[in-house]
This record gives structure tokens, C-alpha cells and sequence, in this order.
């Protein structure tokens, strides 16, 4: 079995027996599953820095979509969420004058498993959320036939760890429907060293890792159906 499906058995299993203990353990607790959409907010992979200018590689801001399955009650609950982006890798330079290129693309699976707090408000129909949570993010990167120089292999997916936290609302819409808000920013270890290694585009121009942590946002919004 390959690492990413057996990433995706384990998670499944730990998920769906996290969730079963937490409805067990509250008499309250009931089950719901958020489809959700939104705004994945990239940041730089690779820096150059020279007293000429600054050059950097980089993820393009872009669409995010997935879906929760949690099991809450009137406190708090956890959940397991996958979610799914795309971004388009580019290139600013400006040291030596070239425009922005996109040379590539990765998508990004990032399985969650999520712990929510809930704050009651004044308004009974309103519930703020705080959310942490930890996971792995897959990671499936392709290369502009431009850029591969010498028509090489693509580069290879990695399953990378990563944890989140975030801040949302619950606006209940009728008894099992609420309209789910929250924004969220994920850190995920790239197992590199800053410094340690560098790549090098086909001008020749060369950067090191911005970051042996990459972070990203994302702003999401959903409808919670009540399942049970």
C-alpha cells in the first residue's frame, strides 16, 4: 500500500474513533457534516535577497474546498476535515529584470482532525468557535514542460505534517441547519532547514528556502447539516 493511502486508512481510522468516543462521552452530541468553499492564501517557498533587488518562488493565492464531519455538543466537539487547494507556482524576478512566470502547479490534500470550543453569545442563534487542530497535507507538484529542462521527471508528492488554528462562527439557520464561517492558518513542517539548500531556476538565478515552515490561510464558509 502506498504512504498516501495508508496516511489516508490511518487518518480515517483515528478520525472515525475520536469522533466515537466524543458522541459516547456526551449525551448531547450529535453528528454533523459541513461541505465547505473558500480562499486559500499562499506564501513564498524560495527567497533571493541581493542589493540589487529581491527575488522569490512562490504559491498563488487560489480556490479551497472540502468537507468536515464533526461530532459536537453544547462546549465543543473534534471533527476530521479534508480539504483541497491548487496553486499555480511562480517566479518574481526582480533581479534580473524578468517578468512574474508561473513555471508549475501543486495540489494540496490536507487531512485534519480538529478540536472546536464553543462560546455562547448574546444571540442565541449565533455560536463564536475557536478551533486547533493537527493533521498531514499531501502534496502533488507538476512542472511547465518549459521549465523541466531535459523533459525529466515530475517531482514526487510528500505527505508533510502540519497543525492549524482558527477562529469561526455558527449561525443556526433552522434546527439542523447552520451556515458555518471561520477563518484558519495552517503551518506545515517542509522537513528542510532554512539555508540549508537552494534551487535554481533556468536563468541560472538560485534561492534558498524561505522556511522549513510554510504557512497559509484560509478562509472558508459552509452549511452544517445535522445528521443525528
Amino acid at each position: 500500500m502506498s504512504s498516501l493511502k495508508s496516511g489516508r486508512v490511518i487518518l480515517t481510522l483515528a478520525a472515525a474513533a475520536l469522533l466515537a468516543g466524543a458522541s459516547v462521552a456526551g449525551a448531547q452530541a450529535h453528528l454533523e457534516i459541513t461541505p465547505f468553499a473558500g480562499y486559500y492564501i499562499a506564501s513564498d517557498l524560495y527567497n533571493a535577497y541581493s542589493s540589487t533587488g529581491n527575488s522569490n518562488v512562490g504559491l498563488t493565492n487560489s480556490a479551497a474546498y472540502g468537507v468536515k464531519l464533526s461530532a459536537t455538543g453544547f462546549r465543543g466537539g473534534i471533527e476530521f476535515s479534508y480539504t483541497r487547494s491548487g496553486s499555480d507556482v511562480k517566479v518574481d524576478h526582480t533581479l534580473s529584470g524578468q517578468p512574474r512566470q508561473n513555471f508549475g502547479h501543486v495540489d494540496i490534500d490536507s487531512y485534519d482532525i480538529n478540536f472546536l470550543g464553543y462560546q455562547p453569545s448574546g444571540n442565541p442563534r449565533v455560536t463564536p468557535i475557536g478551533i486547533v487542530g493537527f493533521g498531514w497535507s499531501v502534496t502533488h507538484p507538476t512542472i511547465d514542460s518549459d521549465f523541466n529542462l531535459g523533459s525529466g521527471p515530475q517531482p514526487e508528492s510528500h505527505t508533510l505534517f502540519n497543525f492549524n488554528f482558527g477562529l469561526g462562527a455558527k449561525i443556526a439557520m433552522s434546527e439542523r441547519l447552520s451556515l458555518r464561517l471561520e477563518g484558519r492558518w495552517r503551518v506545515t513542517d517542509t522537513h528542510l532547514t532554512t539555508n540549508a539548500g537552494f534551487w535554481c531556476d533556468p536563468y541560472g538565478y538560485c534561492y534558498n528556502y524561505a522556511t522549513d515552515w510554510y504557512n497559509s490561510g484560509e478562509l472558508l464558509g459552509g452549511f452544517s447539516f445535522a445528521i443525528r
